[in-house]
């Protein structure tokens, strides 16, 4: 049985298949624990611009990227006081718990927003993009690539060009996606791509990054009250200019980040990785069918980096999550509504076929002995 309790010696022994955080690989904590200079020395500089330049890279990009202390909730604040004047009006496209939280970040940020929620297990059509573009205009519109609640991702290339013709500003929480499915930001004409590093990034949390457009950063100009410690137009001052973000940044984290996007980028292979993620995706589909259940993503928007599962089974989730972690491997229960109805198994970052295949093996014994259990 696995101690579940704070290893103040050697840290986590669990395996991590969770949509985030994720199993951080030898290679980033090396990382993480080597000594850095100051956060305005030069050494900085050449680290800060070497990762914006790996994530342009990995962001199809010529946009300049931005670096942000805080989660990647920090940076839908942003959009929204970035992006929308007193008399704007944003779009929210909801397919989650996560797509909501544009919709309370509107609110509580006394911004004029219209969220537009459809069920939850399905992504965004282009028809459903166009009826709802058509009955009202916007300025800004953000939409999820990856939901992760429900692990779905919406097929931007085929709505980002709709939303764009609009005229609005397009910003998306690629959290879950990017380092894990190919998102093409300039060919998308995407205004602001964010995501926070816990992800397929591979980096422990707080640190979250962004894409940004020359757009999008020619309206930030424009609107008044953006606040000070996300405001756009200073921290692309600081990053073009010197290299540097305006506040002390976490820099064993950048480091770190710069290491896996050199890793992914030189090494992996952009498009190897994304292989993976498409085959770790197959296979947990594969186990689901064999076990007589449902993913509860709609067919063709399953997301390759979460799998959301129906408990058609209806199974003591608690039990299998439990059972699990004492035998050293976490999944997740559903999110929030989907909490007891569904359950997640992250499959990004560095994981592996093989990884999959072993924690799949693992919840195949707990859920058997459950049924035969429950028959007995």
């Amino acid at each position: 049985m696995v101690d579940l309790h704070f290893d103040f010696e050697n840290g986590s022994k669990l395996k991590l298949f969770t949509p985030g955080p994720v199993y951080v690989p030898e290679k980033i904590l090396k990382e993480l624990a080597k000594p850095n200079d100051t956060h305005r020395s030069l050494a900085y500089q050449e680290l800060h611009e070497s990762t914006v330049k790996g994530l342009q890279k990995l962001l199809y990009t010529k946009n300049n990227c931005l670096i942000f202390t805080s989660s990647a909730t920090g940076v839908m604040e942003a959009c929204i006081r970035n992006l929308l004047n007193s008399q704007d009006k944003g779009l929210i496209l909801s397919c989650g718990a996560f797509g909501n939280r544009w919709g309370q970040i509107g609110k509580a940020c006394g911004k004029k927003t219209n969220k537009i929620e459809i069920e939850w297990g399905t992504g965004f059509s282009e028809e459903q993009v166009k009826d709802v573009l058509s009955k009202d205009n916007y300025d800004v519109v953000t939409i999820q690539f990856v939901e992760t609640s429900t692990g779905i991702y919406n097929h931007l290339d085929e709505i980002a060009p709709i939303i764009k013709d609009s005229g609005a500003l397009l910003c998306v929480d690629a959290t879950s996606g990017i380092a894990g499915i190919k998102l093409e930001v300039d060919k998308l004409d995407i205004d602001v791509c964010l995501a926070s590093v816990q992800k397929c990034l591979t980096i422990p949390p707080g640190l979250a990054v962004a894409s940004i457009s020359e757009d999008a950063l020619k309206k930030a100009k424009t609107v008044e009250d953006r606040g000070l410690y996300f405001d756009f137009v200073s921290l692309m001052k600081y990053s073009t200019e010197r290299h540097q973000t305006p506040n002390t940044p976490p820099i064993p984290q950048i480091r770190a980040l710069n290491a896996e996007l050199k890793y992914i980028t030189e090494t992996e292979g952009l498009e190897n990785r994304f292989r993976r993620h498409l085959e770790m995706r197959t296979t947990v589909h594969n186990w689901v069918n064999e076990m007589g259940m449902e993913m509860f993503s709609a067919k063709g928007y399953e997301s390759p980096t979460v799998s959301t599962i129906k408990n058609n089974l209806d199974l003591d989730l608690n039990k299998v999550v439990n059972t699990a972690l004492e035998k050293g491997y976490r999944i997740v229960n559903g999110y929030g509504d989907l909490k007891g109805k569904t359950f997640r198994i992250g499959h990004m970052g560095e994981l592996t076929v093989a990884d999959v295949k072993e924690l799949l093996e693992v919840l195949t014994g707990i859920i058997n002995k459950l049924k035969e259990k429950e028959k007995n």
